[in-house]
C-alpha cells in the first residue's frame, strides 16, 4: 500500500466515528494501523490514528482509568517512631 491508500482509508474510517461506540471504533483503526504497520515498517501509526479521528483526551483518559491508584505518600516511608536508634533499623 502507498500513503495515498493509508490517507483513503483513515478518510473512510474516520467516517464511521459518529455511528460507533469509541471504544469499538478505536479498535477498529487500532486493526487496520497494525495490519498496515505490518505492510509497511516505515507507516507512522500515531499518525494514523489521529487522521482517522480518535479522540487521543479520550484515550489518555481511559487509559489512565485503569492504572491502579496511587498508595498514599505515608504508606511508603516509614515512621519516626517504626526506627530505631544507631544504625536506623527500620522495621
Amino acid at each position: 500500500m502507498t500513503r495515498k491508500d493509508y490517507i483513503k482509508v483513515s478518510a473512510i474510517l474516520s467516517d464511521y466515528q459518529e455511528v460507533m461506540d469509541s471504544v469499538e471504533f478505536y479498535h477498529m483503526v487500532m486493526d487496520f494501523g497494525k495490519m498496515m504497520q505490518l505492510d509497511n515498517d516505515r507507516f507512522d501509526l500515531s499518525r494514523f490514528v489521529i487522521a482517522c479521528g480518535v479522540e487521543t483526551k479520550e484515550l489518555v483518559a481511559q487509559a489512565m482509568s485503569t492504572l491502579p491508584q496511587p498508595k498514599p505518600a505515608m504508606s511508603h516511608v516509614a515512621l519516626a517512631t517504626e526506627v530505631d536508634e544507631g544504625w536506623g533499623r527500620a522495621y
